[in-house]
């Protein structure tokens, strides 16, 4: 096996398609089918069942695409290392992120990027915590941005980069006009936008309210923070999320925040990475970034 020979491999498992992965690589698809052959007879073992719906993997072609890919991306984390040594810091850093920290500094995020480490080009996923621990598990980013998640899998390593409160968000009208907190108990009376079950902001609004002797009921549950703040804006309720995701339209008029007090509900946004794939120098670089962004929130 040799990495021409990987990577022809790997696009073709990701694009499911000879065709596909030819128009990807700007590789003529009969030298990735004579890669893929001379793959497969090396190792004695179909990789590919060819059917009508496309080259989908076997058994060995999963565990195969697996290793690839984490070889595949320990070649290009070694490749940015390097480079970094020299004059300037230059690579791709893959980024996973919850919706509502996504909101929160996404696109600060990337300008400062830009300002800052020219080079260096950040790309964004956005998921929920369970997925982007799959993600990074599976070598397909290099860290992840999450909301209050303690990962239980004992190769994920999890560090606190800030506390935040949370708000209670309406529209001018939702709330008393002076008021500089909106207690749990009386937001609750209220038509709530929140996060479904899995979210563990979510988990921290029922803890709090059961703390409190009191039960939570969701009218319209969303895990994504563009479209809870849509349906605020247009009236369906009060939502509930850090300050930071909604700043711009709090500095807009648009949108009203409040910190939820009695009890007030606190929420870790913290940093995950695999074990074995620790953020490298270009990846500790955007870190640090991302730090003053949500000290400046």
């Amino acid at each position: 096996m040799d990495l021409r020979q990987l990577r022809y491999f790997t696009a073709v498992a990701d694009l499911q398609s000879i065709a596909q992965a030819s128009a990807h690589l700007g590789v003529a698809g009969p030298a990735i089918s004579r890669s893929i052959s001379s793959l497969e007879a090396e190792l004695k073992c179909l990789l590919f069942d060819r059917d009508g719906r496309g080259m989908q993997l076997t058994a060995a072609g999963k565990m195969l695409h697996n290793k690839a890919s984490q070889i595949l991306r320990e070649v290009e984390l070694t490749r940015q290392e390097v480079m970094a040594e020299g004059a300037h810091l230059e690579g791709v850093v893959t980024i996973g992120g919850t919706p509502s920290i996504i909101a929160m500094i996404g696109r600060t995020l990337i300008n400062r990027c830009r300002e800052q480490l020219p080079r260096v080009r950040p790309r964004i996923t956005e998921g929920y915590s369970a997925h982007l621990v799959t993600w990074l598990l599976a070598g397909n980013i290099d860290f992840a941005l999450v909301n209050g998640y303690q990962p239980a899998n004992p190769r994920i390593t999890s560090e606190c980069l800030a506390t935040e409160r949370l708000f209670a968000i309406g529209r001018s009208d939702s709330f008393d006009s002076g008021s500089k907190s909106v207690a749990l108990n009386a937001l609750l009376q209220n038509d709530l936008i929140l996060p479904s079950a899995r979210n563990p902001m979510r988990g921290l609004i029922d803890a709090a309210a059961a703390g409190a002797g009191e039960t939570v009921s969701a009218a319209i549950e969303v895990d994504s923070a563009g479209l809870l703040k849509e349906l605020v804006l247009q009236g369906s309720g009060c939502g509930v999320l850090p300050f930071g995701a909604v700043r711009q339209e709090v500095d807009e008029g648009s949108l009203v925040a409040l910190p939820i007090g009695e009890p007030e509900i606190l929420i870790e946004l913290g940093l995950v990475y695999a074990n074995d794939s620790p953020p490298s120098r270009v990846g500790a670089s955007v870190i640090a970034i991302i730090n003053d962004v949500l000290n400046e929130n």
